[in-house]
């Protein structure tokens, strides 16, 4: 079945090349008859005008040259004229080598003109394809590129939080007394636990993001504990007003480490850009569909707009998007609110 098909494609062209023969020689045919007829007609006028005739032998003779000199204008003809419909039929040529040539550039920005509908054509259409083919992998690559850029940005960027507090926890500790032994465990307890967070958010660079959701029962539980770490990392600059009233029981699947990186960048926003002598508030609610984390604060005077903070919220909204949230947020002169949905109904569908 493919050789009829393969036979088929081939004669399209030749069938295309034969026809322009064909062309070529019936044009040249009429050129020829037209050219002896003429010659022969002028000749005889000629002749008559000027009284002079030929015997038998001189008019075969002139005949016969007229016949070859059209027939070598015809064939002359006929030459030029196939060689130049071929051409125009081979010119194409031209697009389909600077297409291959473009392919083995890589530039994949050009598309070949159709044309006809014979071999190349159908070598055209092929290469068109593989140009799209190639620019949608160019990018395919470039948005997974940037997607684990902006994964690493993140990541790097939220180890750094509870990196900071193992070394303001630890400096604290070098200036603690004997007698405080029971404060010293209690630190020496915090510094495990942001130890732990550490290495899981290392492991998860290591592994390019990958997330790991479990189910939690007892989810007021775990924003409660959440809520007591991000008071942990503020109560001692900042007055904290936490309001957890309307968080009522609610359940799901969730990573945790995700979760915690929500509070820390908040915690680590707060250091960074708010007025210490104004309080800070946080509130969380939810539902049966819905958890609602909202932070309010006043910003110090002359407040600038790093680039750091930037990357802790879009690592807030990236993890607000795995759960099917978003994150409002309005910043004003003095004053930034922060407001982050996450739906409860898909938590239970999130990718791992």
């Amino acid at each position: 079945m493919s050789n009829k098909t393969n036979r088929k494609k081939i004669s399209r062209l030749a069938r295309e090349i034969l026809g322009i023969l064909g062309i070529s020689t019936a044009i040249s045919v009429f050129v020829y008859i037209v050219l002896e007829v003429s010659s022969t007609a002028m000749m005889l006028t000629y002749c008559d005008r000027t009284g002079r005739y030929l015997s038998q032998i001189q008019e075969i003779t002139a005949k016969s040259w007229i016949k070859s000199l059209s027939f070598g204008a015809a064939v002359l003809f006929f030459v030029v004229l196939f060689l130049f419909l071929l051409g125009q039929k081979l010119s194409y040529l031209r697009n389909i080598i600077e297409g291959v040539e473009a392919l083995r550039m890589h530039r994949m920005n050009f598309e070949m003109p159709l044309e006809g509908e014979n071999e190349f054509t159908e070598l055209a259409q092929s290469i068109n394809y593989l140009a799209e083919t190639e620019r949608s992998l160019m990018e395919k690559e470039t948005k997974l590129r940037q997607e684990k850029e902006a994964l690493l940005r993140s990541l790097s960027h939220d180890i750094r939080t509870p990196l900071t507090a193992i070394l303001s926890y630890s400096e604290y500790m070098t200036q603690m007394k004997e007698s405080d032994f029971k404060e010293f465990l209690e630190f020496a307890q915090l510094i495990n636990r942001k130890g732990q967070q550490i290495k899981e958010l290392t492991d998860r660079l290591l592994d390019n993001g990958k997330r790991s959701p479990e189910y939690i029962e007892n989810g007021n539980l775990l924003i409660e504990q959440l809520t007591q770490e991000w008071l942990e990392m503020l109560e001692d600059d900042f007055i904290c007003d936490i309001n957890l009233q309307n968080c009522t029981s609610f359940s799901g699947e969730f990573d945790i480490q995700e979760l915690r990186r929500i509070f820390d960048n908040l915690s680590s926003n707060i250091k960074k850009y708010a007025d210490s002598a104004s309080p800070v508030q946080l509130v969380i609610s939810s539902d049966n569909t819905h958890i609602v984390i909202e932070q309010v604060n006043r910003k110090k005077s002359l407040t600038e707009d790093v680039e750091s903070r930037n990357i802790g919220l879009s690592s807030i909204r990236q993890i607000a998007r795995y759960y099917s949230g978003e994150v409002d947020i309005t910043d004003s002169e003095d004053k930034f609110h922060i407001k982050i949905t996450l739906s409860l109904q898909n938590s239970s569908e999130l990718p791992s």
